[in-house]
């Protein structure tokens, strides 16, 4: 995923969320091949993760956990829409939910080991996101099977899918 800072350790003392750091951010996405962009408020060392994500509709993420170490995660949705689906082991949907900065939902926290994915539902989105870290990316996604890689050609077709269910 794209990340706008990659040092953080020139970061300042306080970091704000602003129409400028947005747009920034969504420069990055729309420049992406992934049309997604990431901007770090945390080292990558530090226990608490908290980023932006930034995403735009043509955007797709392959259905994915956090179990190896077991990580919770937050998403708030600061600007546009999000359809956020939540997967049974074996591929099934257990449950979805629209995520707006409108409401009535804002946001989702949920459990570590939950197979999740996120589609874009607004021309772009903004949203917040906080887990446990240190991140570590060779550990920090379970990638489920049953899902389209982010390279297969049929991930479009799935994306889809996917959004149709909002």
């Amino acid at each position: 995923m794209s990340t706008v800072n990659p040092d953080s350790n020139s970061r300042p003392h306080k970091q704000l969320l602003t129409d400028s750091l947005f747009s920034e951010v969504l420069e990055k996405a729309n420049a992406s091949p992934r049309k997604r962009a990431n901007h770090n408020f945390h080292e990558l060392t530090e226990v608490y993760q908290r980023f932006l994500n930034v995403l735009t509709k043509d955007t797709y993420i392959q259905a994915h956990r956090h179990k190896s170490p077991p990580k919770p995660e937050t998403f708030l949705v600061l600007k546009g829409s999000l359809g956020f689906i939540l997967f049974n082991e074996d591929g099934t949907v257990q449950e979805t939910h629209r995520l707006s900065s409108e409401g009535p939902v804002y946001g989702i926290d949920i459990a570590p080991g939950v197979y999740h994915t996120l589609v874009c539902l607004s021309e772009n989105a903004i949203c917040f996101e906080g887990k446990s870290g240190p991140y570590e990316p060779t550990t920090d996604k379970d990638f489920a099977s049953w899902a389209p890689a982010e390279a297969d050609s049929n991930r479009n077709e799935y994306l889809e899918t996917l959004r149709k269910l909002f």
